[in-house]
């Protein structure tokens, strides 16, 4: 069955650009949205896998950016949200994180990224552009514990290959990954179990029985 998207942007050549691109790649686009108030009412209508959408998109209501992901996570707990965004800043990037986004996505990515990064995040992955993952690896942020949050299958997997001494490069070739996004996982894993140390990372996996 086709992973189903919606696709929520107020520019119209994102939207067709978008929209193309998706269903390039054999993904059902279900419904196209222009506002955050076109979204929301879009999404007590039409049931979707995943949403695609612009994280600022002017309105008179200004219930977009971080208001509506607050209203994502608190109306469709369940959704899989991706942003699309010009914005770089680590801690703004960070927080759309830790609200609920699954993804974020570089707007000046190719549009083919959508479907890829729709595609990952279905799989229980969280998918971030290269140029997202660069800023946020360099950043302090990133290293933020945040203990208690559940491993994705993918970070349980990269975790485990680690410990078990794989290197970061050796695991990237056997997923098909960048290093860059394998060293992610394994940071966003480290900081949802609390450590900060990879002797401690080993002890944790082992204490726990994760390998």
């Amino acid at each position: 069955m086709p992973l189903k998207v919606i696709l929520a942007d107020d520019h119209p050549l994102v939207l067709v650009g978008g929209a193309l691109a998706l269903r390039n790649a054999h993904i059902d686009v279900v419904g196209e949205a222009k506002s955050a108030k076109e979204l929301l009412a879009l999404l007590e209508t039409t049931p979707c896998d995943v949403v695609i959408t612009d994280f600022l998109m002017p309105a008179d209501e200004q219930d977009d950016g971080f208001v509506l992901l607050d209203t994502l996570k608190e109306k469709h707990p369940h959704l899989a949200v991706i942003v699309l965004t010009m914005i770089n800043r680590p801690a703004a990037l960070n927080s759309m994180l830790n609200r609920g986004a699954r993804g974020v996505i570089d707007k000046r990515a190719p549009m083919d990224e959508l479907a890829t990064a729709a595609k990952a995040i279905h799989d229980g992955e969280t998918y971030l552009s290269e140029t997202l993952l660069d800023i946020l690896n360099e950043a302090d942020e990133s290293s933020v514990a945040m203990p208690g949050a559940p491993l994705s299958p993918r970070e349980k997997e990269v975790i485990k290959a680690f410990v078990n001494g794989m290197s970061l490069q050796q695991i990237a070739d056997r997923e098909g990954k960048s290093v860059k996004t394998i060293s992610r996982q394994k940071r966003d894993a480290m900081r949802k179990l609390g450590v900060d140390h990879d002797s401690l990372l080993g002890d944790y996996v082992r204490d726990h029985g994760l390998v």
